[in-house]
């Protein structure tokens, strides 16, 4: 009964992430990731005891808790790289604004000239 619930909630959940894809919610750069997630979760899911045995064999005597270690890592992945695509925006937000400033001077450089020229 468990499995049955745990491939229902997976399916949905892979039917949720393409819904978002198709509807253009989800940005396609991290859609195949989603995709893969609820692939991932979905063949979990069929292979519930052969989850269990491996649990048991690496020393883990209770799968759920392997199920735990598993998704704290991947959500772990997911930050440091959420972390790093912030930084990245970060730094270049900080150089248009830096470009942005320089422009705009550049800009009021040239309105004093050509308001000095037109005063003449």
């Amino acid at each position: 009964m468990n499995q049955y619930v745990a491939i229902i909630v997976t399916v949905l959940f892979l039917a949720l992430i393409v819904q978002f894809t198709v509807t253009h919610k989800l940005k396609d750069r991290y859609a195949f990731l989603w995709l893969v997630t609820a692939a991932a979760g979905v063949i979990a899911a069929l292979c519930i005891p052969l989850l269990n045995r491996f649990a048991l064999w690496i020393g883990i005597a209770y799968m759920p808790t392997f199920v735990f270690l598993i998704t704290i890592i991947f959500i772990l992945g997911l930050l440091v790289r959420q972390t790093i695509s912030l930084s990245k925006q970060a730094d270049r937000i900080k150089t248009l604004t830096q470009e942005f400033a320089v422009l705009e001077k550049k800009v009021l450089d040239l309105q004093k000239q050509t308001e000095g020229r037109e005063s003449k």
